[in-house]
């Protein structure tokens, strides 16, 4: 089996909040299917290319990165706002209400938590900012190792909020 297929069970596999039927229908970037799962240790995000209003945030965790799936809850703040997960600071538009499923049947009962995050949910990328740009600005004072840290910290927050 070759490493891109084993990458490609593993992330659907990890996904906490999906059926397998939804994990299998999940599109997967290519660059996902290229990582090395066991070396990962930012909190990777991505919108579905074929159903935009999807995501996926895959947080690292001892165990193995735990995927949890979201759907866009409305468009972009119309003002400047900040991504709870990395605190980067983004133009108008660009930080969205994003949604979780609770798994089992508080889900299916329509149990969600949801979360203000950057919308292309490139968050990894967005801490690794140095220096504040117009349309992005990482939290004042801190360096990329510390938002790093973050980021992380308050991914598994919401994932353990998720799973609660």
């Amino acid at each position: 089996m070759s490493t891109t297929t084993t990458t490609d069970a593993r992330v659907r596999r990890a996904m906490a909040n999906s059926t397998k039927g939804e994990a299998s229908r999940m599109t997967l970037p290519a660059w996902v299917r290229d990582l090395d799962l066991d070396a990962v240790d930012d909190v990777l995000g991505w919108r579905d290319p074929k159903a935009p209003e999807r995501g996926v945030l895959l947080v690292p965790d001892e165990d193995g990165p735990v995927g949890i799936a979201l759907r866009a809850g409305e468009r972009g703040v119309r003002a400047a706002a900040m991504c709870a997960l990395c605190r980067t600071t983004h133009a108008p538009g660009r930080v969205e209400l994003l949604v979780a499923r609770r798994p089992g049947a508080a889900g299916r009962n329509g149990d969600t938590v949801g979360t203000y995050v950057c919308g292309d949910l490139l968050c990894a990328q967005h801490v690794r900012v140095e220096k504040p740009t117009a349309a992005l600005r990482p939290t004042p004072g801190t360096d990329v190792e510390e938002r790093r840290a973050g980021l992380r910290e308050r991914a598994a927050e919401f994932v353990r909020a998720v799973l609660g």
